[in-house]
């Protein structure tokens, strides 16, 4: 039992760094929906949600974890156009 409560203390340690990486990525989206907003440009950009989305997948570890990272980023990306999407509808 004492592996399995040293794997979760790991786990939880990447969690805390996860948030604070999304912390940071969201002050940044914020700053681009508010040039994106300036500069009228949509808040999807479809051209560059492929490349992160193939620059993920080939970050992979491994070949298996390839449609778990796409489907991260995936999320990531929107949580991050509806976080745009709501900062430009409210101005």
């Amino acid at each position: 039992m004492s592996d399995l409560r040293t794997y979760r203390q790991e786990i939880d340690a990447i969690d805390e760094q996860l948030s604070c990486l999304l912390n940071r990525r969201m002050n940044i989206s914020r700053s681009v929906a508010l040039f994106k907003e300036k500069h009228g440009c949509a808040v999807l950009d479809c051209s560059r949600e492929k490349e992160i989305i193939q620059k993920a997948r080939d970050r992979s570890a491994r070949d298996e974890l390839k449609t778990y990272q796409e489907a991260f980023f995936k999320h990531l990306m929107k949580l991050s156009r509806d976080y745009q999407q709501r900062l430009v509808e409210t101005k």
